[in-house]
């Protein structure tokens, strides 16, 4: 009877568990998101003042500050 049940069982690599077992663990993680795209719109709705005159009397203001 002995002999039967060691027929039936296949002994498995130690190395082939522990890759199945990296690859469950693969496949189990989830996608990584970020607010990356959030942030780019609450950019681009923000008004852009480049080209605006420099006020001086206000830098004056704001130097005298510090």
């Amino acid at each position: 009877m002995a002999k039967n049940k060691l027929r039936g069982q296949k002994s498995r690599n130690i190395f082939h568990i522990a890759r199945q077992k990296n690859f469950k663990a693969k496949n189990k993680a989830k996608q990584v998101t970020t607010n990356l795209k959030k942030i780019n719109i609450m950019n681009d709705e923000k008004p852009r003042h480049e080209n605006e005159p420099v006020h001086v009397d206000e830098a004056t203001r704001l130097m005298a500050q510090l």
